[in-house]
């Protein structure tokens, strides 16, 4: 009895792109689809934590997805992708059941001892919890230059032509000269507030006006206006480019 429909699991890193790799020649021997996973982590880990699990070198793509779909196709493979986040082991683990897939396959870094110990296997979580079959591709067993190459090229191809930042000095005045006018309508408003709520004006900052006293509604209107002064100075500036 063959395969009827895999599932591999893929991240930005190469163990998990050979395990890919190898994915695509059983479901392309074997005719069947292919479900590619890629689990965002709800925690990522530290920094410190990447460098053990996967060194620098050994990155492949910041759009693994895109990839993979678009390697998987080039080779004649039916695929269909999924983004998830959370628990990695858990989503490959119910991905699979969701898609009644035969058999998960997945890299394994190959990180051993001490740090294996301290970060776990994703690998070793699946076989343990999951009732289907898992495939283990070891890091360096598959050849991935040409996914390598094929992500390369990707990202060359999704680059945008930059346009140059030209200086326009009447803009440079407008924007100055609405800057300016806003901040001084705030400073007006502040030294209002900051004047009444003084020593000299304390019993008018202290007349009550709807349960408050008019020192704290002043302070009140200031921040208010912060806000829509800001608010207004941001629209202007969106408005500009849009036009």
């Amino acid at each position: 009895m063959g395969f009827r429909k895999l599932l591999v699991a893929v991240d930005n890193f190469s163990a998990s792109f050979g395990a890919f790799k190898k994915a695509v020649e059983i479901a392309r021997e074997h005719k069947v689809p292919l479900t590619v996973i890629n689990v965002e982590e709800a925690l990522p880990l530290l920094p410190a934590e990447k460098m053990l699990e996967a060194p620098p070198d050994h990155f492949v793509t910041d759009d693994p997805l895109t990839v993979a779909e678009t390697y998987a196709k080039k080779h004649g493979v039916k695929v269909k992708t999924v983004k998830k986040t959370g628990a990695i082991a858990g989503n490959i683990i119910e991905t699979a059941n969701e898609e009644d897939a035969d058999l998960i396959i997945l890299g394994d870094s190959g990180i051993k001892g001490v740090e294996k110990l301290y970060l776990g296997s994703i690998a070793q979580s699946v076989v343990e919890n999951s009732e289907r079959p898992v495939l283990i591709v070891r890091k360096g067993w598959m050849n991935i230059e040409d996914i390598i190459s094929l992500a390369k090229s990707l990202e060359k191809g999704e680059k945008k032509e930059e346009i140059p930042c030209k200086y326009d000095p009447a803009l440079v005045r407008e924007n100055f000269k609405s800057m300016g006018t806003l901040f001084f309508i705030l400073c007006v408003i502040y030294f209002f507030a900051a004047i009444i709520t003084s020593k000299p004006f304390k019993n008018i900052a202290a007349l009550e006006i709807v349960g408050l006293p008019f020192g704290i509604w002043s302070g009140i209107f200031l921040v208010i206006s912060g806000i829509i002064l800001t608010r207004i100075y941001i629209n202007k500036q969106i408005g500009g480019k849009t036009q």
